[in-house]
């Protein structure tokens, strides 16, 4: 390749070992080999290669003064406009669209002879890009980028268009502009396949990755710079990459020619703007210093490029079954199942994580379906932990969806078969039980199984398992009091009744505050969290119901809006209390009696409570907005009633099915409201325990519920600061190793550590409203920000205490994690507002970060606006 000279004598055998290390491409590693050193051939930066495991050797990711090591690497990029650099590269071999380039001071004093000499310099005919190269832009301290304007898709000389195009540009420079500044004009690049930026750091933290952003759909060049409103689609790729790590050959030359770029730049900071056409040839349309990297600390490199190691061995010893579960594989995701992206967040920190273990994931979750007749399992974590980030094993989650009574051979197959589906389907991710795997036996269950997995199993596991989840169905269905959701409902019944009885009296032994703290918690698990489970396992197999009749056209899209905002949950409750209170009909105690345990991060001991913040939360008057429409829920229910009598015969009839369904929904969101206020309560005594030892929640944050509970049997010898500061910093320390560690949404293989897709999320429309409207960003710890009325509020992951938006009369609703199932959900259909549920980041970020969006839920489409 031109980039570097060509290798001479002696020098070829080093630089092809220098090639194949630095492109990541060694399969095999000398045994006892731990440190390789190498001369440098000419013209490339002086490094040292090491090798530390038998899995990849580990090439240098550069140092703390990224300027001066680039300087003494002759770092051409220091030097030069857009246009000069451009010219370099092209020289050097490059693939670069033709180039010219000429001074404002020349544009000034002879125009039409610039324009002629394009006309006869450019080849071609098409039409041309006009755009910027002021010398102020692609500066190492700042690249000032989009600062001025480009034109594309410009004709030719002598067209009048062109020198209105030129002057548009030189008018975007500014007061500023110098007679020295440049026009970069080139041909356009014609049938374009794919267009994008690649930073060779990733912009927030310098951390060693390719993060590649581009489009390869709408086929044009700026769609990526230039905000068109394409909802781009982005990459990180670990800079120790092999190229078997990609399934995109298209998107592997990209980084190559990225890679070859550094080289030939020597510097590993750049920001390369490039296309790919119809050919898959790389064009690279822009090379500059990525700006402000001055700010990045690097020390995290070395660390990061271990961990990425550990992090492989993790993924390879995960895949091997635990006993008793079925699949010789696993998928690791952050939203399937119990999805802890939208509970606690995708870096939370260790007491919220071992707090959710603690209460839901490490039993409470299988024992709960266990108990409504599904598979038993051993005692298998569903929640594991990557460098601190929570994923779900989504292959325990599998097995717990299948029925009691399945042979391990129809098990197995299932398993496998869903895990292959997620795998091929990734977007799914927040899907898997409505789209993914089958967990009850609605009027669509044989259809879907043909759709989705037909051959799967022979004729007599099927039979096996569809009667085993028939039989399943009817038993959750049953409306008795000994049904499994009478039992759920009947043991959070308890838990509150505790909760009336107790009051505040806990709160009130400081002595006792962490054996108090582990008695809620106790309760919490055998009356809260386990009944909770049952009643959202009860909740999904309404859900099936629901969707199932629409499909089938027994139900209406009107009927079931109307059913659902017909349900009274807990969330109504909360609006008409607040309401009342404003109206001066409720005392504020009473109030904060009944909801001030809420906080916005049910699991953070960093999340204020309601009750900490009573007039952010109370003050105003009622908002103008009707909240809880109130339809009358009046179908006709002869077609469902024929649907259930054919597809499940011997079960319930559609009044028995909706019954349930309201029962389900109403009842799963009360028990969560229940069962928070003893972990509310916990967080307190906690909370407490350390103002006492001089330990603030900051602290307390950072440390495991193990470390803080087991004062209570091993009392330290010494100031509690000191006895739990290593457990305090090895908390922040993964922290901040798991930031820079860039992991995806899902986790196939442990291919995906190094070359990691953003997932696009398909968005879960909520009503079928339209609202046009300003963007109000909310952060999670903040009760007081005006102008919400009207607005779409944009909340990262939402939980119950996130109800307070809905006294606020906000317009609309967009979160980044959620199901179609979740408690936002069910909150937004029962108060008719439009909303978009689980967008996935990269839509969710185009949202949060425009004036205003239009959010259609009817049409399912969301699109960032620049005004209302």
């Amino acid at each position: 390749m031109p980039p570097h000279p060509a290798p001479t004598g002696q020098d070829r055998l080093v630089r092809s070992l220098w090639e194949a290390v630095s492109h990541a491409n060694v399969r095999a590693v000398p045994t006892g080999f731990r440190r390789l050193s190498v001369p440098v051939p000419t013209g490339w930066s002086p490094s040292v290669l090491t090798w530390d495991r038998p899995k990849r050797y580990h090439a240098p990711m550069g140092g703390q003064n990224s300027a001066a090591q680039t300087r003494r690497a002759g770092g051409r990029i220091l030097s030069g406009t857009k246009a000069e650099v451009l010219d370099q590269l092209a020289r050097a071999g490059f693939r670069v669209p033709p180039t010219t380039f000429f001074t404002a001071s020349r544009w000034r004093l002879e125009p039409a002879l610039v324009a002629s000499e394009i006309a006869e310099t450019l080849p071609g005919s098409g039409l041309l890009a006009v755009r910027s190269s002021c010398r102020r832009e692609d500066r190492e301290e700042s690249s000032m980028a989009g600062a001025f304007t480009s034109r594309l898709s410009v004709p030719r000389p002598p067209d009048p268009e062109f020198p209105r195009a030129v002057a548009e540009v030189l008018r975007s420079y500014g007061s500023g502009l110098s007679d020295d500044d440049q026009i970069l004009v080139q041909p356009m690049v014609e049938r374009v396949r794919m267009s994008g930026v690649v930073m060779t750091r990733d912009l927030d933290d310098g951390s060693p990755y390719y993060v590649v952003e581009y489009d390869d759909e709408s086929g044009r060049t700026d769609s990526v710079t230039g905000g068109t409103g394409t909802i781009s689609k982005t990459v990180h790729v670990f800079r120790q990459f092999r190229n078997t790590d990609f399934d995109s050959p298209r998107l592997l030359q990209v980084v190559r020619t990225a890679r070859q770029l550094e080289g030939f730049l020597g510097s590993n900071r750049l920001d390369i703007e490039f296309c790919v056409d119809a050919d898959d040839d790389v064009h690279v349309l822009q090379a500059r210093p990525i700006g402000g990297s001055s700010r990045w600390s690097l020390d995290l490199d070395e660390e990061i490029v271990d961990k990425v190691s550990f992090v492989e061995e993790a993924l390879e010893e995960w895949d091997r079954p635990p006993r008793g579960i079925w699949g010789s594989r696993t998928i690791l995701g952050v939203m399937p199942d119990w999805n802890p992206a939208e509970i606690v967040g995708i870096h939370p920190r260790p007491l919220a994580t071992s707090l959710y273990r603690d209460l839901v994931t490490r039993r409470t979750w299988s024992l709960a379906r266990e108990s409504m007749g599904y598979r038993a399992l051993p005692p298998v974590e569903l929640m594991l932990l990557l460098a601190g980030r929570p994923f779900v094993d989504v292959r325990a989650s599998f097995n717990s969806f299948l029925p009691e009574g399945v042979g391990p051979g129809a098990g197995t197959a299932l398993v496998e078969g869903w895990l292959d589906r997620l795998a091929k389907h990734p977007e799914l991710h927040d899907k898997v039980e409505f789209e993914v795997a089958q967990t009850v036996a609605d009027p669509l269950f044989e259809k879907t199984y043909a759709e989705r997995t037909p051959r799967l199993l022979s004729d007599a596991d099927f039979r096996e398992w569809s009667g085993a989840l028939r039989a399943l169905t009817v038993r959750a269905l049953d409306p008795g009091p000994q049904g499994s959701l009478a039992r759920a409902l009947s043991a959070s019944a308890s838990l509150e009744e505790r909760q009336r009885q107790r009051g505040t009296a806990l709160l009130d032994r400081p002595g006792e505050l962490l054996n108090q703290a582990e008695e809620l918690l106790e309760e919490c698990r055998s009356l809260g969290t386990l009944p909770f489970a049952v009643a959202a396992r009860h909740a999904f197999i309404a859900e099936s119901f629901l969707r199932a009749a629409l499909a089938e056209e027994a139900l209406s899209a009107t009927d079931l809006e109307d059913f659902r905002a017909g349900i009274r949950t807990i969330s109504v409750e909360f609006s008409e209390a607040v309401d009342a209170v404003r109206a001066g009909t409720l005392a504020p105690r009473d109030f904060l009696s009944r909801f001030g345990h809420l906080r916005p991060g049910t699991y953070d001991i960093l999340s204020p409570r309601y009750a900490d913040h009573p007039d952010s939360i109370l003050s105003g008057a009622p908002p103008s907005r009707t909240l809880g429409r109130r339809s009358a829920f009046q179908a006709d229910l002869s077609r469902f009633d024929a649907l259930l009598r054919d597809r499940l015969p011997g079960g319930p009839d559609a009044r028995s099915v909706l019954d349930h369904a309201a029962r389900a929904i109403a009842g799963r969101e009360w028990a969560k409201f229940v069962f928070t206020r003893n972990l509310s309560d916990a967080l307190e005594c906690i909370s407490r325990w350390g103002e006492r030892r001089g330990l603030g929640r900051e602290e307390l944050s950072w440390l495991s519920l193990d470390d803080i509970l087991g004062a209570r049997v091993a009392p330290p010898l010494c100031a509690p600061r000191e006895w739990l500061g290593p457990a305090l910093e090895r908390g922040r320390r993964t922290a901040e190793v798991g930031r820079g560690l860039k992991l995806g949404y899902l986790i196939r293989s442990p291919r995906d550590v190094y070359v990691m897709p953003r997932h696009r999320c398909a968005p879960n429309f909520v009503t079928r409203e339209r609202l046009r409207a300003r963007v109000v960003h909310i952060d999670g710890r903040d009760f007081s920000i005006d102008g919400l009325e009207g607005a779409v509020a944009c909340v990262r992951n939402a939980d119950p205490g996130f109800d307070w938006l809905f006294s606020r009369g906000i317009g609309g609703l967009v979160t980044q994690f959620g199901g179609t199932n979740s408690h936002m959900a069910i909150r937004c259909a029962e108060y008719g507002i439009p909303a978009a549920i689980g967008c996935g980041e990269q839509i969710f970020e185009s949202i949060r970060r425009s004036p205003a969006c239009d959010l259609d839920a009817g049409g399912k489409r969301i699109v960032p606006l620049e005004a209302p």
